[in-house]
């Protein structure tokens, strides 16, 4: 159902680095071959890389052949199929756990090389591991990893795991991975239906088209699962928090068998290349969860003995909390008198255009087309919002946005070359312009304040007295009473001072912060009677 492309970047190194693992075994060890992974050892040669030293680095401890994957192929192609590779700090001590579960059998869902699966086998040297892996060339190099370390309890698929049929096993099994970090954006149509369905059917609250690969990857382990199987997943703690991540929440207790959650603070890069909070998810299937251990680790090397860290949160508070991560939190004493920004004001992303490339023009490059008419000073850029000092002004607007309706583009000779010209953008952006009655008109969101949403400190807020329309870098800020100049100008002093409450958004790696509209909303200002009272105060 999900594609997945077989070759890298270049297909001379991809082949050359498929011989490698032909070298070191790849083709004997782990079991059976996938039509792919055949067809990938028959047209490779060994051409670069020399096996004996590859083979001593393995045997060392390291993992050579991850190292080459990361070589070859881009981050973006790698974050295209959520190809991370797990610290060798994070492997150990979730495969620590999994060895104190006493395990009939070790499921390693998304082995990539190997780390967990291998980690596994050598812990628990009478114990199958099963490695499943839908990316042939990562599975090879789990086959090669496997071949040269001589672990012939390592059976290697090539396959889809949220797909795939598990067969069923007499004792205990225990799944250990790090899923895929895929955004919903990149996620068939047909298996988010799939997800729906299978949310359903184990009796979960109902399923969130937004949620990432790796909330899919819980829910295909809990539906492989029995009663008394286990699970310790390391994945992005988004699903804490947000609202997709209520029916895993709810799964946790009722069902899946939460029994605790490490999370890694968000300044701490546990991944290189992926900006998320990474978080330690233990489960047992079945548990009647009472209550749930949660622990904010402030350096990886504090994520041990995942069994005893952390607080006990009981069940009644972990049902009634919208928030899981805010229960750790320390709390802020919160001035008296102050009301939800929510209560007074609706919070909305900016427009999508579809096609940033077409619809934001310079000012030069619309003068060059002969649009200049067409279009209007918008704010597309967060930074607008930054270096304003609480009010925008158009002569600072970096680009201008493409206003275009059909009565005018049918007259206008200028206008209707460009679209022509650029006609397929319409198809090329997907649902965003197909969407649209006229792809080319972009509706135009006009509010009088807007606010940063993604940064390493507080959102940052700015007045917008000429309702520059906004795109979806920043979020517009529209009162549903009636507010006069001096109380817009009170509550954006207000929100500037610092001294935020109600909503910390959420944090990703490297302590990048994040506001939802409705996460925005819960901030807690001043009511709309007292605003006026800030509106001559420094912010």
């Amino acid at each position: 159902m999900r594609e997945m492309r077989a070759l890298a970047k270049s297909d001379v190194q991809a082949l050359e680095f498929v011989a490698l693992c032909a070298a070191l075994g790849a083709a004997s060890t782990g079991g059976r071959l996938s039509s792919t992974e055949s067809s990938l050892l028959q047209g490779a040669q060994l051409t670069a890389f020399d096996p004996i030293e590859v083979r001593e680095q393995i045997l060392a401890g390291r993992d050579p052949l991850g190292e080459r994957i990361i070589a070859m192929r881009s981050s973006v192609e790698r974050r295209s199929i959520g190809q991370v590779f797990t610290p060798p700090l994070l492997v150990n001590e979730m495969v620590g756990w999994v060895t104190r579960q006493t395990p009939s059998r070790v499921v390693d869902c998304g082995c990539g090389t190997g780390r967990f699966a291998i980690a596994a086998a050598k812990a628990m040297p009478d114990t199958p591991v099963l490695a499943v892996d839908m990316d042939p060339i990562a599975s090879l190099a789990c086959r090669a990893n496997a071949s040269v370390l001589g672990l012939t309890t390592i059976a290697v698929h090539n396959d889809d795991f949220i797909l795939m049929s598990l067969d069923s096993e007499a004792g205990r099994t225990s799944f250990i991975g790090n899923p895929p970090y895929v955004r919903h954006h990149q996620i068939p149509a047909a298996l988010k239906q799939w997800a729906r369905e299978k949310a359903h059917e184990l009796g979960w609250a109902r399923w969130s088209g937004l949620a990432g690969l790796h909330a899919l990857f819980f829910m295909a382990v809990v539906s492989k699962s029995s009663p008394g199987d286990t699970g310790c997943l390391l994945t992005s703690s988004e699903w804490l928090d947000v609202n997709y991540g209520r029916a895993m929440r709810d799964a946790l207790l009722n069902g899946a068998g939460g029994r605790s959650v490490h999370i890694l603070r968000p300044q701490e890069r546990a991944f290189e290349e992926a900006m998320v909070t990474a978080s330690i998810l233990c489960f047992e299937r079945g548990l009647n969860a009472k209550g749930i251990r949660i622990q904010v680790a402030g350096q990886p090397r504090e994520l041990k003995n995942l069994d005893k860290r952390g607080r006990l949160v009981s069940r009644a508070k972990l049902e009634s909390a919208t928030s899981w991560s805010q229960l750790l939190a320390p709390k802020k004493s919160v001035p008296k008198g102050l009301v939800p920004l929510g209560s007074y004001v609706r919070v909305s992303r900016g427009a999508v255009t579809g096609a940033n490339e077409f619809f934001l023009l310079t000012r030069d490059k619309a003068r060059e087309l002969g649009l200049t008419i067409h279009c209007t000073p918008a704010i597309t850029r967060a930074r607008e919002v930054l270096s304003a000092h609480g009010r925008l002004d158009p002569a600072n607007s970096e680009r201008c946005l493409l206003v275009a309706n059909p009565t005018v583009a049918a007259s206008d000779k200028n206008l209707r070359s460009y679209l022509a010209g650029m006609g397929a953008i319409s198809t090329r952006a997907g649902g965003v312009c197909q969407s649209r009655r006229d792809w080319y008109s972009v509706p135009l969101k006009r509010p009088p304040i807007v606010a940063t949403y993604m940064g390493r400190g507080l959102p940052a807020f700015a007045l917008n007295p000429d309702r520059m329309p906004t795109v979806n870098v920043v979020h517009g800020l529209y009162p549903k009473v009636a507010l006069d100049d001096d109380q817009l100008h009170g509550l954006v002093n207000f929100l500037s001072t610092g001294d935020q409450h109600g909503s910390s958004g959420r944090t990703y790696q490297g302590g990048l912060r994040k506001y939802e509209p409705s996460e925005m909303e819960q901030l807690l200002v001043p009511p709309p009677d007292q605003l006026r009272g800030w509106a001559n105060r420094e912010s």
